[in-house]
């Protein structure tokens, strides 16, 4: 009788050994290592190359460039003599002085104005860049602005940006390293930074760099419990910012002595809605926008209470101030039908078609109402004082007068309904505080004093903003100073 072998299947050994098997470990080493794949490090990445850098690594732990604040926003930029202004007759080649005193000033002169300076310095070249790479740029209004210095894009979304410059870093030999997460700074004498370590897949791993690490790592306005618990004043909002933007670079810095500035504040946008309650998710609806064809802003009693010709995050930091949740806005026929027929967004993240339907049926924040009493009902509030308030207000238009709020976009009276009655709710968008920087984007230490080898540019940057925000400046910034300190430390 023949003996049988028994033979044992390998396959448990292999797994356990796979399971006990410590992380692969290695280390490499790039000219210029930048993390986040948004719009500032994008445009580092491709503008390195442009100057004559080696090895640029661009670590993004999305498995795509596309899940960026950038591309959530609606792709509005600002900046004083492009192209795109001559194209349409804007003569404002020598209008940098004023555009930087408009910034300043909406910012409560709370700004770093060195870094302002650079922005407004390198705005228009980096928009003319992506002029010439085929993005169409359309000067349009903005209050803050004496001159049409707010620029929209062809397909009204910040995708459009990443879109072209992710194509060119491609092109160019930009190595992006997807699903890759940097979890530290490494750093050597004197605090001088060395590279980051990263994970990769099972992988971990240190990646040194041999001119500087850059981050572009965007805000905390996608972390809510992080906005609760930092800046209280607005706790328990919904956010509209990536889900991706947590503060993580801003938190390796701060781990190695960065300094900060201004992170109790946030670009809120005033006009927004809740869209799921249990994620805490908002979309923003561009009422600032329909306000400058004419529509007015109050309060739940059916009063207006600020210059209706503000921005959005004057208001909704108004609101703050009050401890208030609520604005309504309200809006004729003829003013909603104009702001449509101008203005190619109404709600970011929402098509025509999506907004038209909210527009006839309701449902989110829209309330189509027959008469100045069928508003009121739907306010919850006194039918007489908004009458007075609409009838106050009539007279200021027909005088061209607002001797109340100084406001200076009156277009029509409320006279015949129907109106459009738009109940809103502040939105987080983006934070505006941040790491400290000097003028070559260097981040400070607690002393004031460069931390050797480690930029930053983007939303992760504060200062730029003060303590208030011009929407199209956060992306406008994160463009133009992306690309200086990409150029710079390639020529370094």
């Amino acid at each position: 009788m023949k003996r049988r072998t028994l033979l044992l299947s390998p396959l448990p050994f292999v797994l356990s050994s796979l399971v006990n098997a410590k992380p692969i470990e290695k280390t490499e080493t790039a000219e210029i290592v930048i993390i986040g794949a948004g719009a500032a490090g994008l445009f580092a990445a491709v503008a390195a190359k442009e100057n004559g850098a080696g090895r640029v690594v661009l670590i993004e732990k999305n498995p795509s460039p596309f899940f960026s604040s950038t591309s959530y926003s609606a792709g509005s930029v600002n900046a004083s003599g492009t192209l795109a202004q001559l194209k349409y007759g804007i003569q404002d080649i020598d209008g940098k002085e004023e555009f930087t005193e408009e910034i300043l000033r909406q910012g409560n002169y709370e700004n770093d104005k060195a870094l302002v300076a650079n922005y407004v310095k390198n705005a228009a070249p980096a928009l003319d860049w992506l002029t010439e790479k085929g993005v169409e740029l359309t000067p349009s209004t903005n209050i803050a602005f004496r001159m049409k210095r707010m620029h929209g894009c062809d397909l009204a979304t910040g995708a459009r940006y990443v879109e072209v410059l992710f194509s060119e870093a491609i092109r160019l030999g930009v190595e992006i390293w997807f699903n890759a997460k940097a979890t530290d700074l490494i750093t050597g004498k004197g605090n001088e930074v060395l590279g980051v370590k990263y994970k990769r897949g099972r992988s971990y791993g240190n990646l040194l760099a041999q001119k500087g690490v850059i981050l572009c790592t965007g805000g905390f306005a996608g972390d809510v419990n992080r906005v609760d618990r930092d800046i209280p004043k607005f706790a328990g909002l919904p956010t509209f910012a990536s889900p991706s933007s947590r503060g993580e670079g801003l938190d390796m810095a701060t781990r190695i002595g960065a300094a900060t500035h201004l992170l109790d504040y946030m670009g809120a946008y005033a006009y927004g809605f809740p869209l799921d309650e249990e994620t805490r998710r908002g979309l923003i609806f561009r009422g600032h926008v329909m306000n400058l064809y004419g529509s007015i802003t109050l309060n739940k009693a059916g009063k207006r209470f600020i210059n209706d010709d503000q921005n959005s995050t004057k208001v909704a930091q108004f609101l703050a101030s009050r401890h208030e949740r609520t604005v309504y806005q309200l809006a004729t026929e003829a003013q909603l039908s104009d702001f449509m027929k101008n203005d190619p967004i109404q709600v970011i993240g929402w098509d025509r078609t999506k907004f038209n339907q909210e527009k006839e049926e309701g449902g989110h924040f829209i309330n189509k109402v027959n008469s100045l009493e069928e508003c009121a009902s739907e306010m919850g509030g006194s039918f007489d004082t908004l009458k007075n308030t609409i009838d106050a207000y009539n007279r200021s238009v027909a005088s061209g007068n607002d001797g109340e709020f100084g406001r200076k976009f009156m277009k029509g009276q409320f006279l015949s309904g129907p109106f459009y009655l738009f109940k809103c709710t502040p939105v987080v968008g983006i934070t505006i505080g941040g790491l400290k920087v000097n003028r070559q984007m260097q981040v400070l230490n607690e002393y004031g004093e460069p931390i050797s080898k480690l930029f930053a540019a983007g939303e992760v940057v504060g200062d730029l903003h003060g303590t208030s925000y011009i929407g199209g400046c956060s992306l406008a910034g994160a463009l133009a100073l992306g690309r200086m300190v990409g150029e710079q430390l390639a020529k370094s």
